[in-house]
């Protein structure tokens, strides 16, 4: 991540001899976080627009995406406050898909002015509320869990990410990544470790996540 790593970081790993460890660790993350982040994201973006377009008659669609235009727009810009308040008025003018994508978008806008954990709290508020589709509720909660790892206690990280991991969850192989760093940051390198482990030898994990895994899995076991 390109802001400051948070001091907690480095308690990773509490005997002298893990040091290279965690720097190589340190390294792994700064190298891949950001492309974690944008991947998930684009999926966003094309699964929200999806629905939106699913959701309603031709020229509500073409009002409402024109609305989300502006708004895409004012945050390339970098008018993040004009972007936030046209996503929070088109999020609330409607049900269905668009407002589920101009609450992630708002969100994001917290990501790119490094307020991640104001960030974390904005897709934790997402996951818990019971209008927006469940697969959504889950991708915020893993995107909550991915912004707060510098500033949460790794303990809730883990907890919050319980409920994905296991079973048919899309998102469990993400859960299952982000678990893993939480376990580093809480000293359990020998968790973290294992779980990437697992990860890096799963055939159904996708190849960006097991490559990231495999190089962790080394980082973590020295």
């Amino acid at each position: 991540m390109a802001k400051e790593e948070d001091p907690s970081v480095s308690n990773l790993f509490q005997e002298i001899d893990d040091e290279l460890r965690q720097d190589k660790a340190t390294l792994l993350w700064k190298k891949y976080g950001s492309t974690l982040i944008g991947a998930i994201i684009a999926v966003i973006i094309g699964v929200g627009a999806y629905e939106g377009w699913k959701s309603y008659d031709l020229s509500t669609r073409t009002e409402l995406g024109d609305k989300y235009a502006k708004a895409l727009e004012l945050a390339r810009q970098d008018q993040f406050d004009g972007a936030a308040k046209e996503f929070q008025a088109l999020a609330g003018e409607t049900d269905g898909g668009y407002k589920t994508l101009a609450l992630m978008q708002e969100a994001s806008l917290l990501v790119q002015q490094g307020k991640n954990a104001d960030a974390a709290q904005a897709y934790f508020k997402i996951a818990e509320n019971g209008e927006v589709n469940q697969d959504f509720r889950d991708l915020a909660l893993v995107l909550g869990a991915l912004n707060g790892l510098d500033s949460m206690e790794a303990n809730e990280i883990i907890n919050r990410l319980k409920p994905l991991i296991g079973g048919a969850n899309a998102w469990r192989h993400s859960a299952n990544e982000i678990t893993a760093y939480a376990h580093a940051k809480a000293g359990d390198t020998a968790k973290a470790a294992e779980i990437m482990k697992s990860l890096s030898e799963d055939a159904s994990v996708p190849a960006g996540v097991r490559q990231r895994a495999r190089e962790y899995a080394q980082a973590y076991a020295g």
